[in-house]
């Protein structure tokens, strides 16, 4: 039985469905000769039980029996009619079973043929197309419950096999969009509580100063008033820029990856000059107080000449990262660049006192800022930002800790490209 199984595990419907009527023609070919034969042994049966009497009786008339071809005949004062047949010597009884065995001989092909045709066609349903049925229904039922909780399991490659994998793909993008969509939800309500907890203070303090300079004005001196109303203007400047990343962070889930070939060359050459140009700005005061040295290498094989990847998206997490590692770096600052099995790694790490436990599980989230941070307009976004990106070019974000923080961010390569 294994071996059958195995050879229609195989099989398509249709090939499945031809052996099956091979089949059923075969038994009911086989079937029908069978009873044939079976009856045509019995009417031979009947038949030689009074082939003798018949013999008899024709030598001893035989003149009498000619002349009944032609009319009615009494013979032995027994009434014969111009037919003389053997089935003449049958008790009623025989010739019934005679005539029966008779009509099955000639009618038993057709029927036998729709009797193995219907129970082929009951056999095939059971074994090829009921469980694969209740499975596909009982799937197609709990989704539209909402019940994505389940696997759909049929091991056979047929059709129907492939039918059933198709809807499992199906169910498993479904349940991998659900769980997404109610992460994003989750995150969501994260974010709203966070960006109300974060927007109280800057609004507390306007709300307190705007009511001082409506009640006090007449007796404040000039300075005084221009000192709340420098201090109202930063905190105006910071809800600015805080909802400014707000609606950067909105962007980030709708924006697109533009993958092309670009100059590896180029590309590192164009990361070292702006690794330079950030470590040497200006509106980086700590860069500039404690002089903190900037170390770019590349591990990349001269034989490489291009790499296929949205660089402007890997700039823009370069930027975020290496501005990340000034602010916490005590001296050096460290930015790698290479190629492993196809795949694009940017490298920064610093000297600072690295990452706590809560915050190699944290650090990526939305609004969460270091015990080290002193910096109050930096709104704990951008290690988040960086992990939207890299997840969007089919990549991670990786934190580490190794005499300082080491961040690695991963970007996939495209099987295509534009060359620009």
């Amino acid at each position: 039985m294994g071996k059958i199984k195995n050879f229609f595990h195989h099989k398509s419907i249709k090939i499945t469905f031809i052996i099956y009527m091979l089949i059923c023609i075969f038994s009911a070919l086989l079937l029908s000769l069978f009873v044939s034969s079976l009856c045509q042994f019995g009417q031979s049966v009947i038949y030689q039980k009074y082939n003798n009497q018949y013999n008899t009786f024709s030598h001893k008339y035989k003149t009498e029996l000619n002349l009944l071809k032609t009319e009615d005949k009494k013979i032995d004062g027994t009434l014969y009619y111009n037919t003389v047949d053997i089935t003449s010597f049958f008790t009623p009884f025989e010739t019934s079973i005679y005539n029966i065995m008779e009509f099955f001989t000639l009618a038993f092909y057709p029927i036998c043929f729709i009797l193995c045709v219907a129970i082929t066609s009951i056999l095939f349903y059971k074994k090829q197309l009921q469980k694969p049925f209740e499975i596909l229904d009982n799937a197609a039922d709990n989704i539209s419950k909402n019940n994505l909780d389940f696997k759909i399991v049929y091991n056979n490659q047929n059709e129907l096999g492939r039918l059933c994998l198709s809807f499992e793909k199906m169910r498993a993008t479904l349940q991998e969009n659900h769980i997404e969509m109610w992460r994003q939800m989750e995150e969501r309500k994260r974010l709203n509580a966070a960006f109300s907890h974060d927007l109280r203070t800057p609004l507390t303090v306007l709300k307190g100063q705007s009511e001082m300079l409506i009640k006090y004005t007449p007796q404040m001196s000039t300075q005084k008033i221009v000192s709340i109303a420098e201090m109202m203007q930063r905190h105006i400047v910071r809800l600015e820029s805080y909802v400014n990343t707000m609606n950067d962070l909105q962007r980030l889930e709708d924006i697109e990856i533009n993958k092309a070939s670009i100059n590896i060359d180029e590309a590192v050459k164009q990361m070292y000059s702006t690794g330079i140009s950030i470590c040497q700005n200006k509106n980086y005061q700590a860069c500039q107080t404690l002089s903190k040295k900037f170390t770019f290498s590349d591990y990349i094989s001269e034989e490489r000449k291009e790499i296929i990847v949205d660089f402007s998206m890997i700039m823009r997490v370069y930027e975020n990262l290496l501005s990340n590692a000034i602010r916490f770096a005590k001296e050096n600052i460290f930015v790698t660049v290479k190629i492993k099995n196809d795949d694009l790694y940017l490298i920064v790490s610093d000297d600072g006192n690295g990452f706590t436990n809560t915050e190699l599980s944290n650090a990526t989230k939305p609004f969460y800022k270091s015990v080290y941070e002193k910096d109050n307009n930096h709104f704990g976004m951008g290690l988040n930002i960086c992990k939207i990106l890299c997840e969007k070019h089919g990549g991670s974000l990786i934190l580490k800790n190794n005499d300082g923080a080491i961040i690695t961010a991963i970007f996939k390569q495209s099987n295509t490209s534009t060359t620009i």
